[in-house]
């Protein structure tokens, strides 16, 4: 069997009905570091279930869920008011959008480890007990980041992303030049790194994640790789990264690069993002992702999606 379809079966199976324990849900272990996910969503009623039941069924003992919809007309409300008693926090009333609801909620945010769950989104098996333990055993992590697959409007995993360890000068020059990045979905940060860096800007509309990633990268955070997959992330026709693909003129990438000071396309970025990719590569080969640079490096209609 492939790995997608390993993949698939896994996300599937796991978000398929609720299986978690109730009084571990709700309960607050202090041995567990206190780990808080937001949601923002709106009109995602198609897919928000299964979003909330891959957070609770991680089982969690120290869970903050804070869930913020933007007045959805579609059905969503009735399925939060259906888990509303797993959730911490959650409100229906229209916001200024994705970025102002975030900012909203990591506001609003208790615990020591955040992180954000698109409700389009899936976590898998097993995350936050993994990610805890890293962030719990080695206290100078400020972020963790892992792999990630890439499901359509029916579940199926039509592709994978994965990333290696990156040494921080690099990351910081990946940032700046393009070459390496990490991804959102599959990413928790503590709550100390995202208040000293002003949190998400609630004036973005799409490239908020990036922002906030590169704030962290500038501030020299550490980041640590974490080799697995954490998160099946949805494009679909409703989602904005298909929306971004149709409209690149959507892109905010253009207000990042002035904010920022990032330098501008030239023989020398092409250069470095050259001995990025060559040094991604070598750590692929290290790991043992040779199938996958074979599957990456061949036609894919998923190749878009970065």
């Amino acid at each position: 069997m492939s790995i997608e379809k390993i993949l698939e079966s896994q996300v599937s199976i796991f978000t398929e009905h609720c299986r978690f324990n109730e009084e571990t849900v709700v309960s607050q272990d202090i041995d567990w570091p206190k780990l808080t996910i937001v949601t923002p969503c709106l009109n995602q009623a198609q897919y928000i279930e299964k979003a909330i039941i891959s957070v609770l069924n991680q089982n969690y003992p120290n869970l903050e869920y804070i869930v913020l919809d933007g007045g959805s007309t579609d059905g969503t409300l009735s399925i939060l008011e259906k888990y509303k008693g797993y959730l911490s926090y959650w409100r229906s009333s229209p916001d200024n959008g994705q970025a102002d609801a975030l900012k909203e909620g990591f506001n609003r945010a208790t615990g020591e480890i955040l992180a954000w769950l698109n409700s389009d989104d899936v976590y898998l098996p097993g995350v936050f007990k993994h990610i805890a333990k890293v962030m719990r055993e080695d206290k100078g992590v400020d972020v963790c980041y892992g792999n990630m697959c890439i499901i359509d409007e029916q579940g199926q995993v039509v592709a994978e992303r994965r990333l290696t360890s990156c040494p921080s000068f690099l990351m910081n020059l990946g940032f700046r030049h393009g070459g390496f990045g990490v991804y959102q979905p599959a990413s928790f940060w503590r709550r100390g790194i995202y208040d000293a860096v002003g949190g998400v800007d609630a004036s973005l509309h799409f490239d908020m994640d990036n922002d906030l990633f590169m704030r962290f990268i500038f501030t020299k955070s550490r980041f640590e790789f974490v080799p697995r997959t954490l998160v099946a992330f949805r494009v679909h026709e409703g989602s904005k990264s298909f929306a971004l693909k149709t409209d690149h003129s959507k892109s905010e990438i253009p207000i990042l690069a002035q904010r920022y000071c990032l330098p501008p396309r030239s023989v020398r970025s092409s250069f470095i993002r050259g001995i990025l990719r060559l040094y991604r590569i070598w750590r692929h080969i290290i790991q043992g992702d040779i199938a996958y640079l074979f599957k990456r490096l061949g036609p894919n209609p998923w190749s878009w999606v970065a």
